[in-house]
């Protein structure tokens, strides 16, 4: 899986995870554990850390805001360095 498309599929969760209303914690869940089983790359570490992270989201607020902004950040990043 090139960086794009684990970009792709890590925005999914998150507008999963961020959607108007109540957050659906068992398909956020599935997709989160889904993607990890997929991943045949080293992940940077928000990455692995977002993935894994559900239980303590779910249960603290800021620290699911806090981590959600730090993949946001991972997310806006270009996938190749400039030449």
């Amino acid at each position: 899986m090139d960086t794009d498309e684990l970009k792709l599929r890590l925005g999914r969760i998150l507008a999963e995870e961020e959607g108007d209303g109540a957050t659906d914690w068992p398909t956020v869940e599935r997709m989160s554990v889904q993607l990890r089983g997929e991943l045949q790359m080293p992940a940077p570490l928000i990455v692995d850390e977002y993935l894994r992270g559900l239980d303590r989201r779910r249960e603290d607020e800021m620290f699911g805001r806090a981590q959600r902004n730090e993949l946001l950040t991972f997310l806006r990043g270009r996938a190749e360095p400039e030449a």
